[in-house]
């Protein structure tokens, strides 16, 4: 560990070994592990209770071999699986299985990369292919990694019955093993960072203590309120609740080597103090310095390119319409696209707290990321974006998007890598494309969003960048030296959707509902 960097958080939230069975169950007289034998046999052995300093916490006092299956009976209850485990391959609802930690990783030189200003690409393993499994979609990830994008983020992996669905109750812990169970996780991650792939993991926190999972044999996960049930973090004996949450997503950052979690934070608001949110952050802090690679913990949108591209969208619509383009509302809206100087913790609502976390944790949390109007979500999200009309709008919303240079997240909608959406080769070239020319976008974040309207063309610049949009079915021909500083002689056509793009000395024309690219010459 790096030397005065934070330590994991001592006691039960740090990521325990699954060789030693641990349950908070702060309402139990006793706690038995059952061990399960081959023909049914079952052996009972008693946990006892780790200490004072960690109440309500049971513990085994020796360790479970690789592959036994477990379970825990509560003051001689009925066998119920472990509220932690990694494994259940029988089912939510069936025994535990011990993981081995051991794994044959390929990635001891993996260095994520910066997500402040990165692309993600959103994967659902159970649509993204035919099969519905990580390994069919790990089949895909250098394809992936061969338009740009810095990493996938996986839609919500927890274990749940698939007869009811996850909104009836997951199991935060483990992987869903009709995805293939945690070491499918481990081979799909290992696989990423191989390619150059960074791995977000969304975390499904509004389903973790729903009634079904029977939870309130161990103790008070759930709060009052619901449906969905609310984890208790701010009630009685909510100490434990947010243990096992830092314990889970210490987890995945150790034992199965993630890079980010996508966090539902409307499920971890809670009334107490310091926020679940600002131990989450110092936990990915002392998590990255143990590991000695960034960790990041990521909040999902709505934020700010979203906003623009919603914007954006909207001006199509009009112009499918013949309505005029409310380009003042463009400018207002443009100025979202400029990311804060300070990132706040974990979006503004956690930042208005008077429990912030350290500077080092702070770090580690990216603000909002955004999604193109239309996307895939892993968790429920406003669904109040306008979609794309047609390919040449979502290639235009594209654009934005992109060259927007916030935090983004694709679909397989605007980006069809090799997934189970419709074919799109022409929109993965155009984004291959754009994604190259993002870097340089990013580089000039802090420069001011300029916008206007010529015609029946939107024309947005940002720095040595520059978008000309025809908002309307007819081609649009704008005057560069009306447009841009400079004139048309310090700007070059650098990127366009529709091959019938021309530029004629001072005049770039952009067929309907298209979009071209320029950038500053020399």
């Amino acid at each position: 560990m790096t030397a005065g960097a934070p330590a994991l958080r001592p006691g039960p939230a740090t990521p325990w070994p699954d060789l030693r069975p641990r349950v908070w169950a702060p309402r139990a007289a006793t706690v038995d592990v059952v061990v399960l034998g081959p023909g049914g046999a079952a052996e009972r052995r008693p946990l006892r209770l780790l200490g004072a300093d960690r109440p309500g916490w049971w513990s085994a006092d020796h360790e479970l071999a690789p592959g036994t299956d477990y379970g825990f009976s509560v003051d001689g209850g009925p066998v119920v699986p472990d509220p932690a485990a990694a494994w259940l391959p029988r089912g939510v609802h069936g025994p535990s299985r011990v993981l081995d930690p051991r794994f044959a990783w390929s990635d001891a030189a993996w260095e994520p990369p910066a997500l402040e200003t990165g692309v993600l690409l959103h994967v659902d393993v159970a649509t993204f292919t035919p099969a519905g499994t990580l390994d069919a979609a790990a089949a895909h990830l250098p394809a992936i990694a061969a338009t740009g994008v810095q990493g996938v983020e996986l839609a919500p992996l927890a274990a749940h019955d698939p007869d009811t669905g996850p909104a009836a109750g997951v199991r935060l812990f483990a992987v869903h093993e009709p995805y293939g169970g945690p070491d499918a996780l481990r081979r799909f991650v290992d696989a990423a960072h191989g390619v150059g792939l960074a791995v977000v993991l969304g975390l499904p926190h509004r389903w973790a203590v729903e009634p079904a999972l029977g939870l309130e044999a161990f103790g008070p996960y759930a709060g009052p309120g619901g449906p969905p049930a609310r984890i208790n973090l701010s009630g009685t004996g909510s100490r434990g609740p947010r243990d096992v949450l830092l314990a889970d997503a210490a987890r995945w950052f150790v034992q199965f080597h993630v890079d980010g979690l996508m966090l539902d934070v409307e499920a971890l608001s809670d009334g107490a103090g310091p926020p679940l949110l600002s131990e989450l952050a110092e936990q990915a802090a002392a998590a990255s310095a143990e590991l000695g690679r960034r960790l990041a913990l990521l909040v999902d949108g709505p934020g700010r390119s979203d906003r623009l591209t919603t914007a954006v969208a909207a001006a199509l619509a009009a112009g499918r319409a013949g309505a005029p383009v409310d380009v003042g509302g463009l400018r207002v809206l443009a100025r979202t696209v400029t990311p804060l100087t300070r990132l706040p913790l974990v979006g503004d609502r956690t930042a208005r707290r008077a429990y912030p976390a350290t500077p080092r944790a702070a770090s580690l949390v990216v603000g909002d990321l955004t999604r193109l109007p239309g996307a895939t979500r892993s968790v429920p999200w406003p669904a109040t974006a306008p979609l794309a009309h047609d390919e040449d709008e979502r290639a235009s919303l594209l654009a934005f998007a992109v060259l927007a240079g916030t935090p983004l997240v694709l679909d397989d909608d605007h980006l069809p890598v090799g997934g189970a959406g419709t074919p799109g080769g022409r929109l993965v070239a155009w984004c291959t494309r754009l994604l190259a020319l993002r870097r340089a976008v990013t580089a000039q974040m802090g420069s001011p969003v300029d916008v206007q309207v010529h015609g029946t063309a939107l024309v947005v610049r940002r720095g040595d960048a520059a978008l000309v949009l025809a908002t309307r079915a007819a081609p649009a021909a704008v005057s560069l030296g009306d447009a841009l500083p400079g004139g048309a002689g310090a700007w070059e056509l650098v990127a366009a959707w529709s091959p019938a793009t021309r530029r004629d000395d001072d005049v770039v024309t952009v067929p309907g509902r298209c979009t071209a690219v320029l950038r500053a010459a020399g």
